[in-house]
């Protein structure tokens, strides 16, 4: 396994700052995010963060970004769907240039305007004209699954993968605290199987119903010896990238505890 944290969990300012700080914790990599107004849309500061995670050993295991919940990619207004689709290529430009050879999507948000059925069937068009732009950089389209009421079954994830992946590269990225909230990390893991082309870490607390039940690996109830059996009966021996915030105190210290952690769980 390589070991990354995301941008959710940097302690400093700037991408080159927190690069420094991962290298020297011991990370594998680092998995920066697509903002609104963030460095990411200038070809030049792209430029530089590669040369820069180069010079530190780090490699970038995906691009991911949380705009996709305010232009959902299976939004009716046409739009708004537009905008994530371009906020997608952009990724995988970026992705193209770091070398991730993965981005992150969240394909939908189902609400009291979108309905189930057609969030499903703009996201499978939105994240197929995403995977067809993937197909000519090299760079695989990873669909997370998040709170958002969509692809609440395994089962049904790996059908979406795996229409969508007709159109180009398209993969899981799968959460594992993300689902203990209705299922079992483990067991979704041996269906969707070789589907999986990275994962993201946290914990969850089952007596906790709110977003406050996310919580750092081994401090809530994730079966973890169940999740590193899963992955290993699937050979998965890829990217597990820690998705946490940093402490409210003494920030600078969460990544080196967490890397620690993630390799006593996956090592």
């Amino acid at each position: 396994m390589r070991f990354a944290l995301n941008q959710m969990g940097f302690p400093a300012e700037g991408l080159e700052s927190n690069a420094e700080l991962l290298a020297e914790a011991g990370y594998d990599g680092i998995e920066p995010n697509l903002t609104a107004d963030g460095p990411l849309w200038d070809d030049g500061a792209v430029d530089a963060f590669a040369d820069l995670t180069d010079e530190l050993g780090l490699d970038v295991p995906a691009v991911s970004t949380t705009l996709h919940w305010d232009r959902p990619l299976s939004s009716p207004d046409e739009e708004t769907r537009a905008a994530g689709v371009e906020a997608g290529e952009r990724m995988i430009a970026v992705a193209d240039a770091l070398d991730a050879g993965a981005i992150l999507v969240v394909p939908a948000v189902v609400d009291e305007g979108t309905p189930y059925d057609e969030a499903y069937d703009r996201a499978l068009d939105s994240v197929r004209e995403l995977a067809a732009v993937g197909a000519e950089a090299g760079v695989t389209v990873c669909v997370e699954n998040v709170w958002n009421d969509f692809l609440l079954s395994p089962l049904e994830f790996a059908e979406f993968v795996d229409e969508a992946a007709e159109a180009g590269p398209v993969g899981a990225y799968f959460d594992v605290g993300n689902v203990r909230r209705f299922g079992r990390p483990e067991q979704w893991i041996r269906i969707l199987g070789d589907r999986i082309e990275r994962i993201h870490v946290k914990d969850y607390r089952t007596d906790v119903d709110t977003i406050d039940a996310f919580t750092y690996p081994l401090e809530g109830d994730v079966d973890w010896d169940a999740v590193a059996g899963a992955l290993g009966d699937i050979d998965y021996d890829g990217w597990v990238t820690a998705e946490v915030p940093p402490y409210r105190t003494a920030p600078e210290r969460m990544p080196p505890r967490v890397r620690s952690d993630l390799a006593h769980l996956f090592s």
